[in-house]
């Protein structure tokens, strides 16, 4: 058997930064339909409203706000990388 195609797979991992417990885990590709997956996997499993933060993958947004609505407080965590800048 011949594989075609080929690409990148993902681990897409929910964890809780007090308990350092995985609530949530999906093996996937990078894209909507992936995020969706996870984060309805994720939304399933908690029973509370939670604070989410992501980083700044733009599938999220959509995923967050579909699966969620208003039932969680939801931030981007978004690293800029480059030199420091000068003091002045």
């Amino acid at each position: 058997m011949k594989a075609v195609g080929g690409g990148d797979i993902w681990t897409w991992v929910a964890l809780d930064a007090d308990t350092k417990l995985v609530p949530a885990w999906f093996i996937g590709s990078r894209d909507a339909g992936a995020a969706y997956h996870f984060i309805y996997d994720l939304k399933d499993r908690l029973a509370n409203r939670v604070q989410l933060t992501t980083d700044g993958h733009g599938a999220y947004l959509y995923a967050v706000e579909d699966a969620f609505g208003s039932e969680v407080d939801y931030a981007q965590l978004v690293k800029s990388y480059g030199a420091a800048p000068e003091e002045g």
